[in-house]
């Protein structure tokens, strides 16, 4: 029952009498102290969400008693030294943070993403997103400008071939931040031994290369936030029906007529997931569905009349509405934010060079900086365990293998911060060639189990700092007694997608 919950975000500007309740008292709840709790509807029900344990509550009563259990408190003193600092992380993904400096108190939602995830209704990204179609040149909004020799707030970056519905744009992107990757390490003999903690911590706008005297190298990659939906990185929904849909001309041939009068709007009740309520609605248009192809101009709007096509539909509906995070394998919510990893050295998104589409990958916020974190800790903890050690692989057995399994490796190491999903790393590549993934899917479900476990030792025993943060925590399986010290290891920079309105 668990596993075929359907949370989202309450619709925005639709109230009535039990909406406005439960809104009366989730303000009255954050006043206290309670920033982490939000408003989700499931169904037609409204229910509170506490992002700290990743539970729902249905009721007052359930909430307040939640806020008063023994996981809630647990959750809350670690959050307390990690997340509840006097400078906060600036996201809300909906799974880790949890900002809410962008809401109103007459307003503490963002978007209907439950009849999003029923309709697939999503909002136009002329109104959100500062873009411009690839091989147009960038318009003037988008303030396009050198880079050489020139600091990254004295120009935005314009991220180039980014996939959006069925189009490419080059994408404007300006800072919102820095964060220091930082480590404490297991000394022994005057000799690093292993790492103990590993961490992000939000720095904000104000920090420079320099912390507490010492000079901190920027991270190859950086971190690019985005407002989730379904479109972020993919083609839109109906690319692989396209083919099977009636051309403007095949009215002429007296089959189905597609130039019907009707209004769209009176068949979308027909669409996938309809209720028991709206089933008697429907009754007159079962015959017939409206799909409004939002390709970020909503070009236009068609009625179906293929019952192989509908079905087809309601299938990659299915798939758009449980799209979850590939890390943690929790859903990402529309309007929250989520994340693409940049490449700095060349500037493009990690996936393009596992594609030539402009597609790419997006993740939750907080899960896109514990797989970086992860990619540190790896990266440090095999150069420490193996300094002069070199990668070697065997011979294939026969001459015509080709890469079918029969070629053997010695287990494979992490080198370089990498897509978790295509394990690309944004490289440039001439001609047509594509990056080929180093990691077999079961290398991959290791490391993401690793960072899991990790991120639940942290929760436990977090590294008590200044500044808000999020990272691992790694149990010493030795009795033996180290000496213990904290090194910085880079700056992580944060990118957000411009907002047209140009805050």
């Amino acid at each position: 029952m668990a596993g075929k919950l359907e949370l989202g975000l309450p619709k925005s500007g639709v109230s009535n009498p039990k909406e406005r309740a439960v809104r009366k008292i989730l303000k009255i709840v954050r006043s206290q102290g309670h920033p982490y709790v939000e408003l989700r509807e499931n169904g037609k029900k409204f229910i509170y969400f506490c992002t700290l344990c990743l539970a729902p509550c249905y009721s007052d009563d359930v909430l307040f008693n939640h806020l008063k259990g023994n996981l809630h408190k647990g959750r809350l003193s670690a959050a307390k030294v990690t997340l509840l600092g006097p400078k906060p992380w600036p996201f809300n993904d909906g799974l880790v943070f949890f900002d809410t400096s962008t809401e109103s108190d007459k307003e503490l939602e963002v978007t209907d993403s439950y009849h999003q995830n029923r309709l697939l209704k999503f909002n136009d990204n002329d109104g959100n997103l500062a873009i411009v179609k690839f091989g147009e040149g960038v318009q003037s909004n988008a303030k396009p400008c050198s880079t050489d020799g020139m600091k990254d707030d004295e120009c935005a970056l314009v991220i180039p071939r980014l996939l959006m519905g069925d189009e490419i744009f080059d994408v404007k992107v300006t800072e919102v931040g820095l964060g220091k990757i930082a480590a404490r390490f297991l000394e022994k003999c005057n000799a690093l031994n292993g790492i103990k903690r590993i961490w992000c911590e939000w720095l904000g706008k104000e920090s420079n290369g320099k912390q507490d005297g010492v000079e901190v190298l920027e991270h190859d990659f950086a971190v690019v936030i985005f407002s989730y939906n379904y479109d972020l990185g993919r083609s839109g929904l109906l690319d692989d029906v396209k083919s099977l849909l009636p051309s403007a001309s095949s009215g002429q041939k007296g089959k189905t007529s597609l130039s019907d009068s009707d209004d769209a709007s009176d068949s979308l009740s027909n669409q996938y997931d309809s209720s028991a309520e709206e089933s008697s609605d429907s009754n007159n248009s079962s015959s017939r569905l409206t799909l409004d192809q939002f390709n970020n101009h909503l070009l236009c709007t068609r009625i179906i009349s293929s019952k192989a096509v509908r079905k087809e539909l309601r299938r990659k509906q299915r798939l758009a509405a449980e799209k979850v995070c590939n890390i943690c394998q929790q859903k990402m919510l529309p309007g929250k934010d989520v994340a693409a990893l940049l490449n700095l050295k060349t500037r493009r998104v990690a996936c393009s060079s596992r594609n030539k589409t402009g597609a790419f990958h997006v993740f939750h916020t907080s899960c896109l900086i514990h797989w970086i974190i992860l990619c540190e800790f790896e990266i440090i903890t095999n150069h420490l365990v193996r300094p002069n050690v070199r990668r070697v692989v065997k011979r294939k057995v026969g001459s015509d293998v080709d890469k079918i399994g029969k070629e053997k490796d010695i287990e494979k190491h992490i080198k370089t911060v990498f897509c978790p999903e295509c394990q690309g790393t944004g490289m440039i590549i001439d001609g047509d060639g594509v990056e080929h993934p180093e990691f077999s899917l079961s290398q991959m479900f290791k490391f993401k189990i690793k960072a899991c476990d990790a991120r639940r030792e942290w929760i436990k025993s977090p590294e008590i700092l200044q500044n808000c943060s999020t990272g691992f925590h790694f149990p010493s399986q030795s009795e033996e007694l180290f000496e213990e010290k904290v090194e910085p290891i880079n700056l992580l920079h944060f990118y957000r997608v411009d907002d047209q309105s140009g805050a």
